[in-house]
C-alpha cells in the first residue's frame, strides 16, 4: 500500500471471451469506477472497528448485472448495488445455466449507502454473489491486485451482460454477512452464449 494521506485506488478491467477451440477476443478494455464503499471499508480497518477478522475486508464476492446500459453516461463512485444485478429474479439459476455451471453461488445481505441492508424492488434483502477464489487473486506488483472473474460457458447463458462489480467481504464484521460494493463498471451488451466463456481480468491499483 503506497504511504500517503490520501488514498488514491484505481482500477482497470479487461473483459475477453474464449472460445472452446482456444481463441480470445477483447471486447472491452478500459477504467472502472472505484466506489465509496471501499472508502468506508478502508476506513472501518485503520480505525480498527467493524470486523474484528482481516479477511472480512477482502475483495472476495462479484455480481453481473443486465441494466448497466441505462447509466453507462452517469455512473459514479456514488454506485452502492448494481442497476440490476443477477439472482434478484430467478435466484442461483441465472448463473448457474445448467448443472455444470463452476461458478460458486453465495446469498447474503448486501450493504446500502449507509450500511444498513440493500433492498431489491422485489423487497428480498438477501442478494445472489459469486465468489472469488484464492487462485484466482493475483498479487501483481508491491501495488497492484488482479482478480480473474471465470464465466464458464455453462454459466450466465441467455442473458445480455453489461455491467459488474467487486465487493469486499464483510467490513462491518455482522452476522449475517453483508458484503460492500468497492468498484464498478458498467460496459457494452454481451450476450452470453454456451459458445464462449467470458474471463474478466480486473486489476485494481492501491
Amino acid at each position: 500500500m503506497k504511504q500517503k494521506d490520501q488514498i488514491d485506488i484505481t482500477g482497470h478491467l479487461q473483459i475477453v471471451k474464449v472460445f472452446s477451440d482456444g481463441t480470445e477476443e477483447t471486447v472491452f478494455d478500459d477504467h472502472n469506477v472505484i466506489t465509496s464503499g471501499m472508502g468506508a471499508g478502508l476506513g472501518l480497518l485503520y480505525a480498527g472497528s467493524g470486523a474484528a477478522d482481516i479477511t472480512n475486508f477482502q475483495v472476495r464476492y462479484f455480481q453481473l448485472g443486465v441494466e448497466g446500459d441505462t447509466v453507462i453516461n452517469s455512473y459514479g463512485p456514488d454506485q452502492v448495488v448494481l442497476v440490476s444485478a443477477l439472482g434478484q429474479i430467478n435466484g442461483a439459476s441465472d448463473y448457474q445455466s445448467d448443472a455444470r455451471s463452476t461458478i460458486p453461488i453465495f446469498e447474503h445481505e448486501l450493504s446500502d449507502w449507509d450500511g444498513g441492508q440493500a433492498q431489491e424492488s422485489n423487497a428480498d434483502t438477501d442478494w445472489q454473489f459469486a465468489f472469488i477464489s484464492d487462485n484466482a487473486i493475483k498479487r501483481v506488483d508491491l501495488n497492484s491486485v488482479t482478480y480473474i472473474l471465470y464465466v464458464d460457458e455453462h454459466s450466465c447463458n441467455d442473458h445480455t451482460l453489461n455491467e459488474v462489480g467487486l465487493f469486499m467481504k464483510n467490513p462491518q464484521g455482522l452476522d449475517p454477512l453483508r458484503s460492500t460494493l468497492v468498484a464498478y463498471r458498467p460496459f457494452t451488451d454481451i450476450t452470453k452464449t454456451s459458445d464462449f466463456s467470458l474471463v474478466f481480468k480486473w486489476t485494481l491499483n492501491f
